[in-house]
C-alpha cells in the first residue's frame, strides 16, 4: 500500500510534452515550462471544476522597483502578487501561499518596455507553484525533463492513453455488425483474441464503427479465399 500522503502528488507527478515548451533565461539557465491552462485542467480533474473544488485568490499586490534602466531615473518595475490558492481534499480543505512575479516595466535591445499582461503572467505564475507544492508536473521541478529517455518514455505513455481515450469515446460497431463480424470470424477459423489484439480491443463488441469496414473486407476476403482453396 503507498503513502497516502503522497496520493495527489503520484498522481499528478507526470506532464505531457505536449504541453510543455523549453525556455531560456539570462545567465545561460535554460529549462521547461508548462502550459498553464494544461495545469489547470489537471488541477480540475483532480479536484473538480474551479470555484468548487479549488480555486485562487490574490491577497497581496505591490510594484517593486529594481535596477536602473537609463540615466533618467527610469527604474525596473517588478509586479509581484501573494497568490492563494485552495482546494478540497475528500473532507478537507487546503491552502497553499506562493509569490508570483512579471517584469513590467524592462528593457530590450529596442529600448524602454511595459508588459500590458503583467498582472495575469504574475497570478499564472503563482497559481503555478502553488500546484507545484502539491506535486502536480513535478517531474519536470525535479529534473527528470533532462533525461531524454524519461521525455520520451512519458511521451509513448501519455500517448496511449489519449488513444485509450479516444478508442472509449468513439461509436462502436452495432448489434447487427458485431453478429456479421462473429459470422466472419467463425467461417474463417479466425482466433477471436489474436483479431481482437489486432483492433486494440477486449472484446468483438468493443470494435470501433470507424474500423468496421477494414474488418469486415478483411474477414470476407480471407473465407473467399478458403473457398477457392476448398475447390481446388
Amino acid at each position: 500500500m503507498g503513502n497516502q500522503n503522497l496520493q495527489i502528488w503520484e498522481a499528478v507527478e507526470k506532464t505531457d510534452p505536449q504541453h510543455t515548451k523549453p525556455f531560456n533565461r539570462g545567465g545561460g539557465f535554460k529549462g521547461t515550462a508548462t502550459n498553464a491552462t494544461y495545469l489547470a485542467k489537471r488541477a480540475t480533474e483532480t479536484f473538480g471544476p474551479m470555484g468548487i473544488g479549488w480555486g485562487v485568490e490574490v491577497e497581496r499586490e505591490e510594484y517593486v522597483e529594481g535596477a536602473p534602466l537609463d540615466g533618467n531615473g527610469t527604474r525596473e518595475t517588478i509586479h509581484k502578487v501573494l497568490v492563494k490558492l485552495w482546494y478540497k481534499h475528500g473532507e478537507q480543505r487546503g491552502e497553499i501561499r506562493q509569490y508570483g512575479q512579471t517584469t513590467f516595466i524592462g528593457k530590450n535591445k529596442h529600448g524602454l518596455t511595459t508588459d500590458e499582461e503583467h498582472a495575469k503572467k504574475s497570478l499564472t505564475d503563482g497559481m503555478s507553484k502553488c500546484l507545484s507544492l502539491l506535486g502536480f508536473s513535478a517531474d519536470i521541478h525535479l529534473g527528470r525533463y533532462d533525461d531524454n529517455k524519461y521525455v520520451a518514455e512519458v511521451s509513448r505513455e501519455f500517448s496511449e492513453k489519449r488513444e485509450a481515450e479516444r478508442r472509449a469515446n468513439s461509436p462502436k460497431i452495432s448489434e447487427q455488425q458485431c453478429g456479421k463480424i462473429l459470422d466472419l470470424i467463425k467461417a474463417t477459423d479466425t482466433d477471436v483474441i489474436k483479431f481482437c489484439d489486432a483492433y486494440g480491443i477486449q472484446e468483438v463488441n468493443e470494435l470501433l464503427a470507424a474500423d468496421f469496414d477494414g474488418a469486415y473486407g478483411a474477414l470476407t476476403k480471407k473465407l473467399n479465399k478458403k473457398r477457392q482453396e476448398a475447390t481446388q
